[in-house]
């Protein structure tokens, strides 16, 4: 049984490495390689503009709810990883856990916020931008899976030591 759970938590560390290379290059290449409006969908989410409308707020605002989101992510993505690298220590596997679990709640919002167009009555939205929410949608619940599924392993590995 202790085996299964080092393959479950050695699978958790190799999806968060492949998650945070695919995040670098994403970053450092989608601009510098590709002129938009090629691969629009791996730049900042076009469906900002229209977000920030719905909340009554400019803009800029949502960009920045974005930025925060993504900075808090990779945060406890980092506490997720080094977490399931010292799940012996009582300490990290404290650490990971509580970041799994502030993780869950972050990740939900972000799923509410990239939803909302979807949830909001009424509202004559652009196509575009709704399969925009629709995939950055996607990929934050595919992240809360992930994240769950970390909170579990620690979960599991202080009820099997």
């Amino acid at each position: 049984m202790k085996s299964r759970l080092h393959l479950y938590v050695t699978i958790l560390q190799v999806v968060y490495v492949g998650l945070f290379i695919a995040s670098l290059l994403n970053a450092f290449t989608v601009d510098v390689l590709f002129a938009p409006p090629a691969l629009a969908i791996l730049r900042i989410p076009t469906n900002l503009r229209q977000i920030g409308l719905l909340l009554n707020a400019p803009w800029t605002q949502s960009l920045q709810i974005y930025h925060i989101f993504l900075l808090i992510v990779f945060t406890l993505g980092s506490l997720n990883l080094i977490g399931l690298s010292r799940l012996e220590s009582p300490t990290w596997r404290s650490i990971c856990k509580i970041s799994s679990f502030f993780g869950l709640l972050i990740l939900w919002a972000g799923f509410i916020f990239f939803m909302l167009p979807f949830l909001i009555q009424g509202v004559d939205y652009n196509p575009i931008y709704l399969r925009t929410s629709l995939i950055y949608a996607a990929v934050t619940f595919i992240l809360f899976i992930v994240d769950l599924s970390t909170f579990a392993a620690a979960e599991e590995y202080k009820a099997k030591s």
